[in-house]
């Protein structure tokens, strides 16, 4: 989600909010950070990586203007 919204944002796409979906996800069940075995936990891994590499280069090649964007807050008239 912070690889799109980086994007969202570097194209100027302002107010944009993250609904994030995963078809990987079991609900309760994937809760908890165990693992039932080193291929599982080699899975997950693989996939974490993968974004941390996408961030890395999105962040290199100017698609994103941070390295971990995050959405922007509306500012308050305070």
């Amino acid at each position: 989600m912070p690889r799109a919204m980086g994007v969202f944002e570097e194209a100027g796409w302002t107010g944009v909010t993250a609904y994030p979906v995963d078809y990987r996800t079991r609900g309760e069940e994937d809760r908890s950070l165990g693992f039932s075995g080193a291929s599982k936990g080699l899975r997950r891994f693989d996939l974490a990586f993968r974004e941390w590499v996408g961030l890395l280069v999105y962040r290199l090649t100017g698609r994103s203007a941070s390295l971990f964007p995050a959405p922007k807050l509306p500012q308050s008239d305070k």
